[in-house]
């Protein structure tokens, strides 16, 4: 079994997974997803919505605006997702270094390496892995631990996030000519692994029960076995 073998499965499974506001073109901006890496930190995606819906309603857009909010109004601002005060000094150091190394946003974009993510204070794996698949659109599958947990229930166990990471990438490129077909739609290789990691979020919050499989779950994996 590889991950093309599970992206198969779980789209058999006619799971809802196209509504996640971070998919391709479901309306967030280039800001908020930035922004949304750190908002999303230890709270549910609900409460992220709240905070970036409070940065709207004051018309703040754009890195430059961040950078000039102090580091309390920026905290009373994303209040929602908890942990305000920390996401807020996290945010405005990530925007700083942003500006100073990159200039803009674009350029950011088109320039920023995984290693130089892996650097910013209050961006692991994950997060990194998040800017560059859903902003900077590059070719890199985000797991986290939803991921963590259906590997888990098929019997798979990964010393680190680097190889539970390659273990759900595997298969995805060489096969993306078919999974474009099951989705019935062209499908650029960062998008793909965009959808496989819904499906993954889809699959696990109607299958699991915290960290173990409710009677549903239980139905489902062994489907994916098969």
């Amino acid at each position: 079994m590889n991950g093309s073998d599970i992206f198969k499965k779980l789209l058999s499974f006619s799971l809802s997974f196209g509504d996640f506001d971070w998919l391709e073109n479901r309306g967030l901006s280039e800001f908020e997803i930035l922004i949304s890496v750190i908002l999303t930190q230890n709270t549910n995606w609900k409460n992220v919505l709240k905070a970036l819906d409070n940065l709207r309603k004051q018309g703040i857009d754009s890195l430059e605006q961040i950078d000039h909010l102090t580091d309390k109004d920026l905290a009373l601002l994303i209040k929602p997702s908890g942990f305000y005060n920390t996401k807020a000094k996290r945010i405005k150091n990530f925007v700083s270094k942003i500006l100073k190394e990159f200039e803009t946003l674009e350029n950011f974009k088109n320039l920023v390496s995984r290693e130089w993510l892996l650097n910013i204070k209050g961006l692991g794996y994950e997060s990194v892995d998040s800017v560059l698949n859903y902003l900077c659109k590059r070719e890199i599958l985000v797991v986290d631990s939803y991921t963590n947990r259906l590997a888990l229930a098929l019997g798979y166990e990964f010393e680190n996030y680097e190889e539970l990471r390659e273990f759900f990438e595997s298969g995805i490129e060489s096969n993306q000519e078919e999974l474009c077909k099951l989705l019935d739609k062209k499908c650029e290789l960062f998008e793909l692994y965009q959808i496989f990691h819904a499906l993954i979020v889809a699959f696990a919050k109607i299958s699991f029960k915290g960290a173990k499989l409710n009677e549903r779950g239980e139905v489902f994996i062994e489907k994916l076995r098969n």
